[in-house]
């Protein structure tokens, strides 16, 4: 029999860490909601931001607080590159091929990771003086805490981008109707760039923010896009709000249900949520969204 204090406890971490995945779910669920892409090198762009998190620390002592800002440029850089001159030659052409694509590029990253930085595990520190606080019977770490409210503070900025900014509205526009958008003088193929940037930036602040808590490694991308598979399923494709919501449902369900089950069954119970509202609930808790409303 668990402990009431210790499933509190839990409870509030999982909170906590739900705020991170919504974050590494947020691009996924923008470019599969605005492009129609399933991008499945999603948790390895992930993976590269939070190496370049960690080799910043190692390197400079400067916080992933900081190196989360490099980590989303570089991975913004690659993202744009990425769409203007290999995925732009694939979509619209069937499923299949971006698909095929983003599958080998995931493995690609993957075995420079191996290469270049080896196997072992290695993870970057807050940089603030270590310590936590009392909610009630629950102990919660400074470094979940600050990692907690920097997601949020990065889930609201892109909802307040999509909504309130011209360009955000382009790409909502886009994700209704691209024949629309371009009858209404939109330049869709830009919008598809930036938003394949902004997705796979968001994979990179992601990174940043998970190298601060959890060991990260070259084989943690699939993991991950599992991962950030479960909460868009869970939220609805294209939703902020449901991106958030299906974060701190899945954060919750790990960090409780491994007190049962063990740690070993972390990733079984993201696998287990994804297929569960898969069957029950296809478009997710807030249903299919247009472009982030």
């Amino acid at each position: 029999m668990v402990a009431t204090d210790l499933v509190f406890e839990s409870l509030l971490n999982g909170l906590l860490l739900g705020g991170i995945y919504a974050v590494a779910a947020l691009g996924l669920s923008l470019v599969f909601g605005i492009m129609d892409i399933v991008n499945l090198a999603h948790g390895h762009m992930l993976m590269v931001g939070a190496y370049v998190a960690i080799l910043l620390f190692t390197a400079t002592g400067i916080t992933p607080l900081v190196g989360m800002v490099l980590a989303a440029a570089v991975l913004f850089g690659f993202g744009v590159l990425l769409q203007r001159f290999v995925l732009d030659e694939v979509v619209g052409e069937g499923i299949e091929q971006p698909i095929i694509v983003l599958f080998g590029l995931a493995l690609v990253l993957q075995s420079v990771g191996r290469i270049l930085l080896g196997t072992q595990a290695q993870a970057a520190e807050l940089g603030i003086q270590a310590g936590a606080i009392t909610v009630g019977s629950a102990t919660l770490s400074f470094p979940r805490l600050v990692t907690f409210a920097v997601a949020i503070v990065l889930i609201l900025g892109t909802w307040a981008f999509l909504k309130y900014t011209t360009t955000g509205l382009a790409i909502r526009a886009t994700a209704q109707s691209t024949s629309a958008a371009q009858y209404m003088g939109i330049d869709t193929e830009n919008i598809y760039v930036l938003t394949l940037g902004i997705g796979t930036a968001l994979a990179g602040a992601a990174g940043a923010l998970l190298s601060m808590l959890f060991p990260i490694t070259p084989y943690v991308g699939w993991s991950y896009l599992l991962k950030a598979f479960a909460v868009v399923v869970l939220g609805g494709v294209g939703s902020v709000a449901g991106t958030l919501v299906g974060g701190l449902i899945l954060g919750v369900s790990e960090n409780v249900g491994v007190l049962w089950l063990g740690g070993g069954f972390r990733d079984i119970i993201s696998f287990s949520i994804f297929l569960g509202v898969l069957l029950v609930r296809p478009q997710g808790l807030f249903g299919k969204s247009g472009g982030g409303e």
